[in-house]
C-alpha cells in the first residue's frame, strides 16, 4: 500500500508530460508544414538541400512524437513494464534524432553564408523571362517579390539591381538596361523600352535579405527542435520513474 500514491504519481506524471509532448508536436508539425509551404521558393537559388532535408527530418519526428506520445499516455493507464520500456526506447531514438536535425540547422547557417552569393550570381545569369515555369526564374521571382528586393550586390555593380545587367536574355546588348517584372514596386511599371526606371524598383539586396531570411528560420527551426529535446527527456524521466514504481 506504501507505493500505491507514488505508483499514481508517476503515472500521473506520465500522462501529463505526454499530453504536453504532444501539444509540443503539433507546434512542431505546424512550424514544419509552414516552412516546407512559405519558404521553399528560396529552395532553388540557395542549392543547400540541407536547409530543407532538416525540415523534413524535424516534420517526420513530430508526427512520430505525436503518435508515441499517444502510446505514453496508454501505457502509463496499462501500467504495462513491457510497454513503457518499448515507449523509453522509441522517445530516446527520437531525442536523438531531434538534436541531430536541430545540429545540422546551425551548421547550415553557417554553409549557407559560404555558398549563397556563387549561386545566386549563376542563376541570375539562367533566369529566362520567356519560361516563367523554369525553377531557377520561378525562384528568382517569388524571391523578389516576398522579399521586396531586385539583384544583388556585387564587386561589380553599384546598385543591386543593376547585376540584371549580366542577364544576356533580359540585357542582349550594352544599350539594354532590363530587370525582370518582379523587380518592379507593388502596381508599379519599373521598365520603359529598353531601360529601367530606377525609382521604381525594390531596393533590397537578394542575397542580404534571403541570407537573413533563412538563417533566422533555421534559428527559430534549431530552437524548436532543441527545446522539443528537452520536453523528451521529461518524458522518459517520469516513464522511467513509473516503470521503477510498477512491481
Amino acid at each position: 500500500m506504501k507505493m500505491a500514491p507514488k505508483l499514481y504519481c508517476a503515472r500521473w506524471l506520465v500522462i501529463q508530460s505526454n499530453v504536453l509532448i504532444a501539444i509540443c508536436g503539433f507546434v512542431l508539425l505546424a512550424l514544419g508544414i509552414w516552412t516546407i509551404n512559405d519558404k521553399s521558393f528560396l529552395d532553388e537559388l540557395l542549392r543547400n538541400k540541407l536547409y530543407m532535408n532538416t525540415t523534413y527530418i524535424i516534420l517526420f519526428s513530430a508526427c512520430i512524437i505525436i503518435l508515441l506520445s499517444m502510446f505514453g499516455c496508454f501505457a502509463a493507464v496499462k501500467e504495462v513494464k513491457c510497454l513503457l520500456l518499448t515507449y523509453f526506447t522509441f522517445m530516446l531514438l527520437i531525442f536523438v534524432i531531434l538534436t541531430v536535425g536541430g545540429i545540422l540547422t546551425y551548421i547550415f547557417r553557417e554553409q549557407v553564408g559560404n555558398t549563397i552569393k556563387a549561386e545566386m550570381i549563376a542563376d541570375i545569369r539562367s533566369y529566362d523571362p520567356d519560361n516563367p515555369k523554369n525553377t531557377v526564374t520561378k525562384a528568382w521571382d517569388e524571391t523578389q517579390q516576398q522579399l521586396s528586393c531586385c539583384g544583388l550586390m556585387t564587386e561589380q555593380v553599384s546598385l543591386a539591381w543593376e547585376m540584371w545587367r549580366y542577364n544576356k536574355v533580359l540585357n542582349p546588348t550594352s544599350q539594354f538596361e532590363v530587370v525582370p517584372s518582379s523587380c518592379c514596386m507593388t502596381g508599379e511599371e519599373c521598365v520603359v523600352g529598353n531601360k529601367t526606371v530606377v525609382e521604381k524598383v525594390w531596393t533590397g539586396d537578394c542575397m542580404v535579405l534571403a541570407l537573413e531570411y533563412v538563417q533566422h528560420q533555421a534559428r527559430m527551426m534549431g530552437g524548436a527542435a532543441f527545446a522539443m529535446s528537452c520536453f523528451l527527456i521529461l518524458g522518459m524521466a517520469s516513464t522511467f520513474s513509473l516503470f521503477k514504481s510498477i512491481v
